[in-house]
């Protein structure tokens, strides 16, 4: 009889679970009360109006197309009260938003490789850390913890940083609007800006490229604040995960728009790793060569290091060097490096006007990048200079691969934002607490 369960005979021993059958309903299970739990923290996040903002949050989850008016929103089955109850929600309620980035910072980065992250990871993972820990007993804490963290590459968070326009041209009202960058620009086609306003994006990523990326944080930043505000950005980050038991020091990616000289004096002493593009253009200097008996004033900068578009421009030899043949998407890799290399530094203006005391000297290692082609075959129009600095030197490989994934969050940006068409909410009061967390 279809569907029947067959009956156990009396002198038959029942048959053991299957283990396979066992361990899937075992990782359901986990997966349920984790998410369970999860939501329940991000309930506690919410101060006032919390219960019409938490089926806020879900009916914009849920919503099988994109958000393009309030009062549809209202109407998605996981929204369970009136349309006037979500305007209450968006204008009255209040999040608690440190206690919800310290939620998202702890729980999305470890899962932001996924499985098939996770198993790629465990395949190239081949340090036996507890012989690791043996070896470097007796060695002085210092070169200790540079090798850990040069060892620590499999299991190093990284973390993307960039901002993104949001235009707002016919909200004359509405606060702090200023002309942002922005390809949707409604100009005479020779400018690229537009009002609104710009937001900063801190997103965890992991070791395979995807098209997402785990955002953790958001803050509306300005071109005259920026770089104080990235600043502030980090501390936070690096304060939340320690707060979150985290180990060793994170990987933080940049684009070319900020200030590789002022985050990294801002950060000085700090456990972090920057990975900050040059401009091309930029100049990087060596530490001055001095010998015994040398008569005069000491020296500032040694052999200078220009960031060329063109690699065959004539630079110092590079300290390191690496060279990967026929790469998947890049064909042949090469990659250079000058350690120990510091910019140069005006006390006259940008972040170090005012500076207190002698300026000082920002040592790091610059490093040039340049590919056969790019994955839709192209010929590359620049080469790909980056600057990183930190704890201590980090392999080449690690470094450019990396910076290739800070490109997740570029894609990731828009689909969280314009598929769900929150673009098309611009009336919604800046003040609320939507616009404050989206």
């Amino acid at each position: 009889m279809g569907g029947a369960v067959a009956a156990v005979s009396p002198g038959m021993a029942p048959q053991p679970p299957d283990p396979a059958q066992v361990a899937a309903a075992l990782g359901r299970y986990q997966a349920w009360q984790a998410l369970r739990e999860f939501r329940a923290r991000l309930y506690g996040c919410l101060i006032s109006r919390p219960d019409a903002a938490f089926e806020l949050v879900d009916a914009i989850l849920c919503a099988d197309h994109a958000v393009t008016s309030l009062a549809e929103l209202s109407l998605v089955p996981e929204f369970r009260r009136g349309h006037g109850a979500l305007y209450d929600a968006l204008a009255a309620g209040r999040i608690d938003e440190d206690k919800l980035a310290g939620l998202l910072t702890g729980t999305l980065p470890p899962l932001v490789d996924g499985d098939e992250g996770e198993a790629w990871v465990a395949g190239r993972d081949r340090i036996d850390y507890g012989l690791l820990e043996a070896a470097l007993a007796d060695v002085p804490a210092g070169a200790a913890g540079q090798v850990r963290e040069a060892c620590a590459r499999w299991r190093r968070l990284r973390f993307a940083i960039d901002a993104t326009a949001y235009p707002r041209p016919d909200a004359e009202c509405s606060p702090g609007r200023g002309h942002v960058y922005h390809d949707a620009c409604r100009c005479d086609g020779t400018r690229k800006t537009v009002p609104g306003w710009e937001y900063q994006f801190t997103a965890a990523i992991g070791h395979l490229r995807t098209a997402w990326a785990a955002l953790i944080d958001v803050e509306r930043t300005t071109h005259a604040t920026r770089t104080r505000q990235t600043i502030r950005q980090v501390r936070n980050l690096l304060r939340r995960l320690a707060g979150a038991g985290g180990r060793g020091a994170p990987l933080v990616i940049l684009d070319a728009g900020y200030s590789a000289a002022a985050l990294t004096a801002g950060l000085r002493g700090h456990p972090v790793h920057l990975l900050i593009r040059l401009q091309a253009g930029s100049v990087l200097y060596a530490d001055p060569v001095t010998w015994p008996g040398k008569h005069g004033r000491p020296g500032k900068h040694g052999m200078p290091v220009t960031c060329h578009n063109d690699p065959g421009q004539a630079n110092p030899e590079p300290d390191e060097s690496l060279m990967l043949p026929d790469t998947p998407r890049y064909g042949t890799v090469r990659v250079a490096a000058w350690r120990q290399v510091h910019p140069l530094i005006h006390g006259d203006r940008g972040w170090f006007a005012g500076w207190d005391g002698a300026l000082p000297v920002l040592r790091g290692t610059a490093l040039r990048v340049a590919v056969e082609h790019l994955p839709d075959g192209r010929t590359p129009p620049k080469t790909l200079w980056l600057w990183h600095a930190g704890p201590g030197p980090l392999s080449l490989d690690e470094l450019w691969r990396a910076y290739l994934a800070r490109f997740d969050e570029e894609t990731s940006k828009p689909q969280c934002c314009h598929s769900r068409g929150w673009c098309a909410l611009s009336l919604v009061p800046s003040c609320s607490v939507f616009m404050r967390a989206a």
